[in-house]
């Protein structure tokens, strides 16, 4: 009987191990998911997490990812934020992120040649990114960070950002107020002295004009630059579109190259007062140098290129040649 009984015992046992093996080894099978975030609030238990993995269908025992947690030392490590779950990995691995705190970072673009209220407007379309700004995002951003200037165009870096859940927009602004300073400053220190401008602000504003006019970066420069020096208008259509603002129906009118606006610079002599978007590296690299070349005028082609002159006469030519006759 003893042997017996010994042996029911022993059995019992080993069907209790194996079943716990069974559904441990569940915990380590990758999960079969398409790509999806779960949140771990802080002050958020194992517990909790397990019932929402169990509501997402990811997970049939919570019980089991309670016990792993326990006994791994785990279920109290767990750190707040957003974290990420595909095919590609188990509960296990899954629990270890939120141990080590890896969380999912979402990714935002400030797109060059962009404005600032368009770049709120696309902040407000994101997930997670919170508005800290309020109404009045620049006055309290300018506030934030000390800022002196009183137009916000130019100041933010085009490029891509990285944000985690819960970061704000003064956050992400942050970032990219310092690179474009950073890269201001550089191109700054290391400009020809012989350039027309009065102090670094100038050298964004022209490079804001250069970003809206064309890939020929350099050549486009070289003409502002000289016509800068020689106290001629800038006469430059996107700024134009800039001091029309909502008015601005996609098409230049003759009447709207002689509105008495500060950034109309068929209307003014010199640099409009501040930049009108957002310019990217290429484009201060570019208004930071000056070419060797004369040209004084250039004239869209049609084909994204444009042709340089050096004298009005030439420049008639061209006109004649790539807009009137088309």
């Amino acid at each position: 009987m003893r042997r017996a009984s010994k042996t029911i015992y022993l059995s019992i046992i080993l069907l209790i191990l194996s079943i716990s093996l069974v559904l441990a080894s569940y915990l380590f099978t990758n999960i079969k998911t398409s790509p999806q975030t779960i949140q771990v609030i802080s002050g958020e238990n194992l517990s909790n997490i397990s019932e929402k993995l169990y509501i997402k269908g990811l997970l049939k025992y919570p019980a089991i990812l309670n016990i792993y947690g326990i006994a791994s030392f785990k279920a109290r490590r767990i750190k707040a934020g957003e974290y990420l779950i595909n095919d590609q990995m188990s509960i296990v691995n899954l629990i270890d992120n939120m141990v080590k705190g890896d969380v999912y970072f979402r990714d935002f673009r400030i797109k060059e040649g962009s404005t600032f209220s368009s770049l709120i407007d696309e902040m407000k379309k994101k997930d997670f990114l919170i508005n800290d700004l309020g109404k009045e995002p620049f006055n309290n951003i300018k506030e934030k960070l000390n800022i002196e200037y009183t137009n916000a165009e130019g100041l933010f870096a085009p490029d891509t950002y990285y944000y985690k859940y819960g970061d704000t927009y003064s956050n992400l602004l942050s970032r990219a107020y310092k690179k474009q300073t950073k890269i201001l400053n550089k191109l700054w220190s290391i400009r020809s002295l012989s350039l027309p401008y009065a102090d670094k602000y100038e050298l964004l504003i022209l490079a804001s004009i250069i970003e809206k006019e064309g890939t020929e970066k350099d050549k486009i420069a070289g003409v502002f630059l000289r016509r800068l020096k020689l106290n001629m208008k800038l006469q430059t259509d996107p700024t134009v579109i800039y001091a029309l603002g909502d008015n601005y129906d996609g098409n230049i009118k003759k009447k709207d190259l002689s509105i008495k606006h500060p950034y109309n610079t068929y209307y003014i002599k010199g640099l409009p007062p501040g930049p009108i978007c957002f310019p990217s590296e290429s484009s201060l690299i570019a208004s930071s140098e000056l070419n060797n070349e004369n040209s004084l005028y250039f004239v869209a082609k049609g084909d994204g290129t444009h042709a340089f002159s050096d004298t009005y006469k030439d420049h008639l030519k061209a006109v004649k040649k790539y807009q009137l006759n088309k």
